[in-house]
């Protein structure tokens, strides 16, 4: 048994076997290894002036140890399968019935117990942590003809080469998880002839972004996850022509766009990493349209900007930033919901139209009221971004005086004006409205004074009577659509 590049385990502690052979001055044989932890090392291969091997991990991570009977030198996957599925139930007496608050129940047979005990039936084959080194010349893997879903997370894969073997005689596997085996890099590289919905090589921090890149590839892989991995570079990622959807949650990464070349690529999650900024150009990342940028250091608003440089963005996960968290949540949906026209769904809620229209307008509310002096609209436009756009859909906004407590300082004086339905003007009446007053409430007043029940209320705020707001919500206030002394309510009658 070849035992150079064989991961183990010993008292606890695991590494990998770098040498087998004799020392100068020693006798027997002797295996030269290079502990996982390398505190527990001695040097870093060389032995009074003797070198036999070179150490990767650190360099006083290397030592000598006998080939005692207690290294768990692993096992293969036939055996682990075998070990895990294979489970004789002869010796267990099972009852035919048991005994309900209702009467006797008949006990189904076990056929899902026995249909797992045949390894030709699985589709899923779960091994993690079962200390897998790989398969032995003999092992016939044809009998996983129908597994879909290999796990193998937590083993003593050291090279990609031998789960690709494995992947190779499992024609049908179309997901694979390898995360968590001590793989290092360089890898080996062998491509199998499959084609993986997804693979995960997550929390394999010695494993090099290029590798990552190449695996991937090699298997072409629609789905590739390597989260909490503390990687920080990710350029190069050309070979990623096939991938979809791209997992990165928690590493140290702070630019992602080496990405935006990747002209398949839908989904990007890079919540829990080091972002502080996003800089997205125009014409990159042309397919995404699902980013997560949760739990990262994204603080400015203008970054948030950026994002309508994706074309096809729709969901955005952005909750739990510098940018949300010094704000109320209300507050912030709006400014995320107003700046981002595309987006659908925001931090896991969909954004429906009705809330659109509600945030769209909270938001212009909230502009106008930093700005004091000038022409609104254009001061805003100066400072915030869509203000011509929304102006045209919502009007300009009502600007919030100062609180006051009488009655007189509550009644908004306005103009009713009743028109046809082109806008001919019919009649006018001057009447003072509470601005607290619902628009449901309205209606009454509307009626009397059109004189018809078939009408619709739109108001404008003079010198603005270019523009003009429906008063689409029952359940809203006048105060809402910006009414206020010397705005006119026009009554269009027949519209409905």
């Amino acid at each position: 048994m070849d035992l150079v590049g064989r991961w183990f385990t010993i008292d606890g502690d695991c590494g990998i076997v770098r040498y087998v052979g004799p020392v100068h001055g020693a006798s027997g044989s002797w295996l030269g290894i290079e502990w996982a932890p390398p505190k527990r090392g001695k040097h870093n291969g060389t032995k009074s002036g003797h070198s036999y091997f070179t150490c990767t991990f650190s360099s006083t991570s290397g030592a000598f140890i006998r080939p005692v009977s207690r290294i768990n030198w692993g096992q293969s996957l036939l055996t682990a399968a075998r070990s895990r599925y294979s489970t004789d139930l002869s010796h267990i007496s099972f009852p035919q019935t048991i005994d309900g608050s209702r009467g006797q129940f008949s006990v189904p047979r076990l056929d899902i117990i026995a249909k797992f005990q045949t390894l030709d039936e699985l589709e899923i084959l779960g091994l993690d942590g079962q200390c897998i080194y790989g398969t032995q010349v003999d092992d016939d893997l044809g009998v996983f003809a129908r597994v879909h879903t290999l796990l193998v997370a937590k083993n003593f894969f050291t090279q990609w080469t031998s789960i690709a073997q494995i992947v190779s005689q499992m024609p049908m596997v179309r997901v694979l998880d390898m995360s968590a085996n001590p793989l290092y890099s360089p890898l080996q590289f062998d491509e199998p002839d499959v084609e993986l919905h997804e693979i995960r090589i997550d929390n394999s921090p010695h494993v090099n972004w290029s590798d990552v890149c190449r695996i991937a590839h090699s298997v072409r892989a629609h789905t590739v996850s390597h989260g909490w991995s503390t990687r920080t570079d990710i350029t190069g990622a050309s070979l990623l022509t096939h991938v979809r959807v791209l997992r990165l949650a928690y590493n140290d990464i702070r630019d992602i766009r080496p990405l935006g070349t990747l002209l398949c690529l839908e989904h990007l999650d890079v919540r829990g990493n080091k972002l502080c900024t996003l800089r997205i150009t125009h014409g990159t990342f042309p397919a995404l349209n699902t980013l997560d940028v949760s739990e990262t250091g994204i603080s400015e608003w203008p970054c948030v900007d950026t994002l309508n440089n994706m074309q096809k963005l729709h969901t955005l996960r952005i909750i739990h930033t510098p940018l949300v968290n010094n704000m109320r949540e209300l507050e912030a949906r709006a400014q995320l919901v107003a700046r981002l026209p595309s987006v659908q769904k925001l931090d896991g809620s969909r954004v429906s139209a009705d809330e659109r229209t509600d945030m769209e307008r909270s938001y212009l509310a909230a502009c106008a009221k930093t700005v004091e002096t000038g022409e609104l609209v254009d001061q805003m436009a100066r400072v915030f971004p869509r203000i011509h756009e929304l102006v045209r859909l919502h009007g300009v906004p009502h600007v919030p005086r100062a609180v006051r407590t009488s009655l007189d300082s509550r009644l908004a004086h306005t103009t009713l004006q009743v028109t046809n339905s082109t806008h001919d003007v019919l009649t006018s009446v001057e009447r003072p409205l509470i601005r607290s007053m619902l628009v449901r409430q309205l209606r009454p007043v509307a009626m009397r004074v059109a004189q018809t029940k078939s009408f619709c209320l739109y108001t404008s705020n003079p010198p603005h009577t270019d523009t003009w707001t429906l008063l689409d919500n029952e359940a809203r206030s006048l105060s809402f659509y910006g009414v206020e002394d010397g705005s006119i309510i026009r009554i269009v009658k027949d519209c409905i």
